[in-house]
């Protein structure tokens, strides 16, 4: 009876099962021919385990997301299939410029040796790059520019696996593109590296996740639904300006810098009672008008509404 209470949706045992099975997947999967054969085959297949929990444990304020599925499906294949490789042929010359205009070569260490044993590369790459990612998700709520390319993401009514890759391509390329670039540029062995992000990689994927789970302790460790929920709230909680829990897949970086934001009631989570843009924009449907970010056009360029 235990076992079969930690293995419901208020048991703590999903979550963590899910979270490594996903990671043991991606690293499984990753570089074999099934990845190089079918394009994202690693991304979609973790969609699929995401789907299937939400059906299995439903959450209770589920909101249908059936209004914006063509916006979804566009968007996730765009940022799936194109945006990396477009916007890492970009970031890759322009990060490694640096190390070889002031260093004479395209590392900021001239090798991995430099940087210590694996086991402390590993340590390395989790804190730097978690932070990396952090920081650049805080600025894109703080810098009127970015929040603007950003704010469509928070559009969204309800987190779903449908809807996890909803984000303009630059802002997705911000957040996820730019920070594995700078980890190569630093010099980390690529195994390290390959560990290290796969691990957040599979968590900030699955903290997307629509269903309806508790993960206990974890919370304070990863950015799980019940944490990335309260960061997609219609409301931004009283005491916080932008927003909270800004970490995507690590959790410590809003612990250290007072930006984690995760009430209880009895020992329970608490979840917001509504997700959306903060500003009460609605969600935009029409992914051209997303990717063209058709809401900060002047009013003569904007499409006439029929």
């Amino acid at each position: 009876m235990k076992l079969k209470k930690l293995l419901s949706r208020d048991g703590f045992l999903i979550f963590p099962a899910a979270l490594a099975i996903i990671y043991w997947f991606r690293m499984f999967v990753y570089g074999n021919e099934i990845d190089l054969v079918v394009p994202g085959a690693v991304t979609f297949a973790t969609l699929a385990a995401m789907f299937i929990l939400e059906q299995v444990f439903r959450y209770k304020k589920k909101v249908s997301q059936k209004p914006v599925i063509a916006r979804d499906l566009v968007s996730t294949l765009v940022n799936v299939l194109a945006t990396g490789t477009v916007m890492s042929a970009i970031f890759v010359p322009a990060v490694l410029f640096f190390p070889e205009i002031f260093f004479g070569r395209t590392l900021f260490f001239g090798s991995a040796d430099q940087l210590g044993p694996f086991w402390l590369q590993l340590i390395l790459v989790i804190l730097l790059y978690s932070f990396l990612r952090y920081g650049v998700h805080r600025l894109q709520h703080i810098v009127p520019f970015l929040w603007e390319l950003h704010s469509y993401h928070h559009g969204v009514t309800d987190l779903q696996a449908s809807n996890t890759f909803v984000s303009h391509p630059i802002d997705y390329s911000l957040r996820n593109v730019l920070p594995p670039v700078v980890l190569g540029f630093v010099g980390f062995d690529p195994v390290a590296i390959l560990f290290g992000a796969g691990l957040l990689n599979a968590s900030s994927t699955l903290s997307h996740c629509g269903a309806g789970l508790h993960a206990g302790w974890l919370n304070h460790i990863f950015v799980t639904p019940e944490v990335h929920r309260w960061h997609h709230s219609a409301s931004v909680p009283k005491g916080h300006r932008y927003s909270v829990n800004y970490g995507v897949g690590f959790a410590l970086w809003d612990r250290l810098f007072g930006t984690y934001y995760l009430p209880m009631e009895n020992g329970i989570p608490l979840q917001p009672d509504k997700l959306g843009n903060p500003a009460g924009y609605a969600d935009e449907g029409n992914y051209l008008k997303l990717f063209f970010l058709t809401r900060y056009l002047p009013a003569f360029m904007r499409p006439t509404e029929k």
